[in-house]
């Protein structure tokens, strides 16, 4: 009889399945959040990523999303105002904005080094809370007036490293938790920016409408996974702080 429970149980979980959806800066943090997740509960995870602001609308127009993680509380809050969120906003991670580059600039003179360069990329600010946060900072530092002709917008983080990484541009601002993942840590150089310089990047989750609806169970188990100690000690090695 026991044998049998336990295989019943094995075989629900086996088809257990959700939908995460998440912002572009923790496409590389979040395959190891669900890996030790699936490790822990056995549940089949699938990803999306894009930018926070199009996730969000793609939620709005019924794209089947159990849990939305942004880069920023503004979408999650607006998803939960206007009910295709049943979780109340809340703060997983806090992000760090690095200027990285691929070509021989000093970025302990990082200031110099930005109006040196012919083209520099950032995620556009008008959607992406990183590219927000570089405004900001450039603004703040008077950098503005000097670069603006030589900026490049991308969609998203995502897409804004790939004109970093292919020097599309020169230098950009981008994602700590990007320039420290395994896959690009060795490939350029980054200064993180002084978090003086900008509004604190308090990234929320949610999970939607339809994911307590459809799979309740597994979304708030995912969405709980996301505050234990195991979630922010790999969060934390991504580069996200939580002060």
């Amino acid at each position: 009889m026991k044998k049998i429970f336990i295989f019943l149980f094995l075989l629900i979980y086996a088809n257990a399945s959700i939908t995460i959806s998440a912002a572009a800066n923790v496409q590389y943090a979040i395959d190891d959040i669900i890996d030790a997740f699936k490790q822990k509960y056995h549940i089949d995870v699938k990803k999306v990523i894009s930018s926070s602001g199009k996730l969000a609308a793609q939620i709005i127009n019924g794209a089947p999303y159990d849990i939305f993680l942004s880069a920023n509380m503004k979408y999650p809050i607006f998803l939960y105002q206007k009910g295709y969120a049943a979780t109340k906003p809340k703060v997983y991670a806090k992000g760090s904005l690095v200027l990285w580059t691929l070509k021989d600039f000093d970025l302990n003179r990082w200031e110099d080094s930005l109006k040196i360069a012919k083209s520099i990329a950032l995620p556009n600010p008008k959607n992406a809370p990183y590219g927000k946060a570089a405004m900001i900072v450039l603004k703040k530092k008077n950098l503005l007036k000097d670069i603006k002709e030589k900026l490049i917008f991308g969609e998203s983080v995502s897409q804004t490293n790939q004109y970093i990484v292919s020097k599309i541009a020169d230098i950009g601002f981008s994602a700590k938790s990007v320039v420290v993942s395994p896959k690009m840590k060795n490939i350029g150089k980054y200064i993180e920016i002084d978090k003086n310089l900008y509004e604190p990047i308090n990234q929320g989750v949610v999970v939607t409408k339809y994911g307590y609806k459809n799979h309740k169970e597994e979304a708030l188990k995912f969405y709980n996974f996301l505050f234990s100690k195991r979630a922010k000690g790999i969060f934390k090695k991504y580069g996200y702080v939580y002060k």
